[in-house]
């Protein structure tokens, strides 16, 4: 998130920002340790109650599907990571999100990229296939097509990294890719522990955009 946050700090020039979908706040901890005005929104009070005091006091419980309510264009900054892709109606979310930007404000999300190199070569073994959880899944295209429908401008997209160890990763595709685990597992015996939980920014198949409310 600290990587992140650097980029919309490179694109945005105010420092209001709203988290939608954001899970246990660790985005949220980051923007107010960088002066940011930050507040949340999350469906799950599990993750809420994780969140550290100061920050769970800016995160309301609520729907994604009902964030229009929030008070219309007041933010300069609203972010939306790997939540897109659980919504009913992806077009109506970014409608809403666009009512919650000041004009000219700055809306960035991630979700998972249809186009990337691992779909076609894992096929039905690609994580993103998940049809209890994702609804709907873009390429670059259909989403900037999708942005550009309801009322963005300036779209900017790029590859989505997220900071993992080897050994989170590889207990995340252990259901997806058993052949390549045992390999990791067996060469990870050898490895020294510094080298197993070193943080590593890597693209998992998702894309990150950039856009601007334009009306």
């Amino acid at each position: 998130f600290e990587k992140r946050l650097q980029k919309i700090a490179a694109r945005a020039s105010g420092k209001k920002v709203l988290d939608v979908g954001c899970s246990c706040g660790y985005f949220l901890d980051v923007a107010l340790e960088q002066d940011y005005d930050a507040y949340g929104v999350e469906f799950s009070a599990v993750a809420i109650s994780a969140a550290a005091p100061q920050t769970r006091a800016r995160i309301t419980q609520d729907d994604v599907n009902k964030i229009a309510s929030l008070q219309a264009s007041s933010f300069d900054i609203v972010t939306a990571f790997d939540v897109i892709e659980h919504t009913i109606d992806p077009i109506q979310f970014l409608e809403d999100l666009k009512k919650l930007l000041k004009p000219a404000g700055l809306l960035v999300i991630t979700t998972p990229d249809t186009g990337h190199f691992l779909r076609p070569l894992l096929g039905k073994r690609w994580p993103m296939l998940q049809p209890f959880q994702h609804t709907v899944l873009f390429s670059r295209r259909s989403l900037a097509m999708a942005l550009a429908k309801t009322g963005y401008g300036q779209v900017e997209l790029m590859a989505a990294k997220k900071v993992l160890t080897p050994d989170y990763l590889a207990g995340q595709v252990k259901g997806y890719l058993p052949l390549a685990t045992r390999l990791y597992q067996a060469v990870a015996r050898v490895l020294p522990v510094k080298v197993r939980e070193l943080p590593l920014a890597v693209n998992i198949s998702e894309v990150m955009a950039f856009a601007r409310r334009e009306v």
